[in-house]
């Protein structure tokens, strides 16, 4: 993946916590639809709450919103983010767009 990409989230997708467990669930009007309940550690939480707030739109912003949040160094949070979008792209959660590539899941 190429860090310039953006990342969108797609839409009617909700973080919802339960006690302490993170979940990804799809809301429309007042209803949660929970067919498809995607369960979350801490850290793929905040990724996931960066992502949808705007504070990073690409790879290498949120690796970098990490280091900041987590002990960790750049290159292995960079990895570990890249690992997770594929995992959310894969999922059909989110989509990648810019350097002339798009793609949208449904």
């Amino acid at each position: 993946m190429e860090n310039k990409d953006k990342l969108i989230p797609k839409s009617g997708l909700k973080l919802r916590r339960i006690g302490n467990r993170h979940m990804i669930v799809e809301v429309s009007d007042s209803c949660v639809n929970l067919t498809n309940v995607y369960s979350l550690n801490g850290t793929a939480a905040r990724l996931w709450e960066m992502v949808c707030n705007g504070e990073g739109r690409t790879a290498g912003e949120l690796a970098e919103g990490l280091c900041k949040t987590y002990d960790v160094e750049y290159g292995r949070a960079l990895r570990d983010v890249e690992r997770q979008i594929e995992e959310w792209e894969k999922m059909g959660l989110l989509s990648r767009r810019g350097t002339g590539r798009s793609e949208e899941h449904t």
